[in-house]
């Protein structure tokens, strides 16, 4: 049943999304965000290149990552993450909601790995955290732009001004929070 229902939410999802002009999808919360990432990584963006996937159906760019923390998965100096979309030669394709990242930035990123085993932003660009500095804190803070957030319950477009704003956190509180979601549960029940 659930499988069914899933199935029907992305038809639905897809069909809407090209009247709409946008992505239109389910915002995540941090949780949600944590639990369904196989990777999550705070690293620096050293390069960017766009190029066609193998069948030559669609453009993706390619981001190197110098990791500086793993917060879930296996550490490694680098990674590379690939985002829907890019210019090559004279060809470009846009796709709304996928996100994209500045070279020289800093990202709490949330991936998943696809299966032609390229790393892809977990809920597309809500899965990208860039990190800032304010008042000498760090902070971090996701995107829902070019995306159209709709009701889990209906799905039609949400009407709560909090949907359609993206997450932010303190990064130490960002940080808390991962390592928290990804502690078993406790048995509170005594025997």
């Amino acid at each position: 049943m659930q499988a069914l229902r899933t199935l029907c939410v992305a038809l639905f999802l897809a069909l809407t999304a090209a009247g709409l002009q946008a992505t239109v999808a389910l915002k995540l919360d941090l949780a949600t965000l944590t639990d369904k990432s196989s990777l999550i990584v705070v690293g620096k963006v050293d390069s960017k290149e766009a190029r066609w996937d193998a069948g030559r159906t669609g453009i993706w760019t390619h981001y190197g990552i110098t990791v500086s923390e793993t917060l879930k998965g296996a550490h490694e100096k680098s990674r590379e993450v690939a985002i829907r979309g890019g210019v090559v030669g004279d060809v470009g394709q846009h796709v709304a909601g996928a996100g994209s990242l500045d070279v020289g930035a800093e990202y709490v990123l949330f991936l998943w790995k696809d299966d032609d085993g390229r790393y892809q932003l977990q809920g597309m660009a809500q899965g990208a955290f860039a990190v800032s500095e304010r008042e000498g804190d760090k902070y971090a803070k996701n995107s829902v732009s070019g995306m159209t957030i709709v009701d889990p319950k209906t799905l039609k477009p949400s009407k709560d001004a909090a949907a359609k704003q993206p997450l932010e956190f303190k990064l130490a509180e960002l940080k808390k929070q991962i390592a928290d979601a990804q502690k078993p549960a406790v048995n509170e029940e005594k025997e």
